[in-house]
């Protein structure tokens, strides 16, 4: 299921934001802005040089100083080369597409607005490449001194002077929603701070593998790793949690081993021995596991939709999450015995795993806070543990309408729902774990 129905008015939601600052943000040249320090570069891949064109000429009439048309450039390299298939080095499914690539260089009041104006043009660029059958191909972002003088200008179809470009940015700009404010923060999730002394993360990592040994024989070589390691490796209990958990994931990405490692993430996350800042990390990392491959599918439905891609998980994707539904059932039992920010994270292992169960209990913990960022989580973990679309799309309209997230992650409309949703929740869980890792 994609965002259609009540989820697809979620950009245009946006764009009907009232723009407070419009009177400032308009065409009225007396108002004197200077002009942005960084200068933003776009690409988008069409399928067809007329479509390419369309996209151009749509940049250019927002005021993209250049736009320039040409085919996509692929390396072609042996099928046999270890960079082969790499996005970065190889991409094959894009024979015969064509890129289109911008530069905007504007004026901006300030650097707070500098950024807003670039997560917004980015949403807009997104909504040109999916009209005409594309889908946004990278970009970057650089001082003008680097960025202007680097510019590929070959294939060039649309030139602006800069102070044509500006005035018609400055109208542009009179469109966006306005800049919300970021939400106070909130009083950290209470975690229990114990007096006793807690042995090192690594010698905890060593003992679940132990345990796991001598009841299944043999280990996965990842798990075994850490028998073996050096303790002089790691500077602190922090960085094992980290290693711990890219040795899992590296990267935030699942590998053929991922799912075989996933009991040492679960062992840790309920093990005594573990602080338990630490082992409300170690349950966001099962949390990860159980959703990246849904995560991955909605942050590119655009490419994948334009190409023909399946949006369903690869199968290393999908062994991850069945590992992670093994193993939370012995998580979520404990909820009554966990303190709040552990429990804050076993909701969010409850939405990846669709433990309706856990339902009730996420909804009486998200009533300790009446609104704000946490409130608007727990809801939604709530939602989908129990697998309530209406429910999820309620929500998410009030997390883009709160403006704790910026413009540029609202969801593509041709994003899966589920997974649409998951990426939102991951960066408000992620949001209440940055002050744990202080503990």
């Amino acid at each position: 299921m994609v965002l259609g129905g009540p989820l697809s008015d979620l950009l245009p939601m946006l764009r009907r934001m009232p723009n407070e600052l419009a009177p400032l943000h308009g065409v009225d040249e007396q108002t004197s802005w200077p002009t942005s320090e960084m200068v933003v570069h776009y690409s988008v891949a069409a399928p067809s040089e007329a479509e390419a064109r369309s996209v151009a000429s749509a940049l250019a009439q927002r005021g993209h100083r250049w736009v320039t048309v040409r085919l996509v450039y692929l390396p072609h390299l042996d099928p046999g080369n270890r960079l082969f298939g790499k996005p970065e080095f190889s991409r094959p499914e894009l024979e015969g597409w064509w890129s289109i690539d911008s530069v905007v260089d504007e004026e901006a009041p300030d650097p707070a607005s500098e950024f807003h104006q670039h997560d917004c043009e980015k949403v807009a660029v997104d909504a040109i490449g999916r009209a005409h059958g594309g889908f946004w191909n990278g970009g970057s972002l650089a001082n003008r001194e680097t960025m202007l003088p680097g510019f590929d200008h070959r294939g060039l179809v649309h030139e602006l002077d800069q102070k044509h470009a500006h005035h018609i940015r400055r109208d542009v700009i009179s469109s966006f929603p306005p800049p919300t404010e970021e939400p106070a923060p909130a009083t950290p999730l209470q975690c229990t701070i114990v007096e006793r002394p807690f042995p090192p993360v690594l010698e905890c990592a060593r003992q679940v593998a132990r345990d796991q040994e001598a009841q299944q024989g043999t280990l996965p070589d990842g798990t075994s790793w850490w028998l073996t390691i050096e303790a002089d490796g790691f500077s602190d209990d922090r960085e094992v949690v980290f290693e711990l958990a890219d040795s899992v994931m590296h990267q935030g990405t699942c590998y053929p081993h991922t799912a075989d490692e996933i009991p040492l993430l679960a062992g840790l996350a309920c093990h005594e021995d573990i602080r338990p800042a630490h082992r409300a990390l170690f349950t966001t990392f099962l949390f990860e596991a159980a959703t990246i491959g849904q995560r991955v599918a909605a942050s590119g439905a655009d490419r994948r939709v334009a190409l023909g891609l399946p949006l369903e998980e690869t199968a290393d994707e999908l062994a991850a999450r069945h590992a992670v539904e093994a193993v939370a059932p012995y998580l979520l039992v404990r909820w009554d015995s966990e303190d709040e920010a552990v429990q804050f994270t076993l909701a969010a292992l409850a939405a990846a795993t669709q433990h309706r169960a856990s339902g009730t209990r996420i909804r009486h913990l998200a009533e300790r806070w009446a609104t704000g960022p946490r409130a608007d989580a727990l809801r939604l973990a709530a939602a989908l543990a129990e697998t309530d679309d209406a429910e999820v799309a309620t929500v998410l309209r009030g997390i883009v309408e709160s403006g704790v997230i910026r413009p540029n992650r609202v969801p593509s409309p041709l994003a899966p729902a589920r997974g649409a949703a998951l990426n939102l929740l991951k960066a408000l869980v992620e949001r209440e774990m940055s002050p744990l890792l202080a503990q």
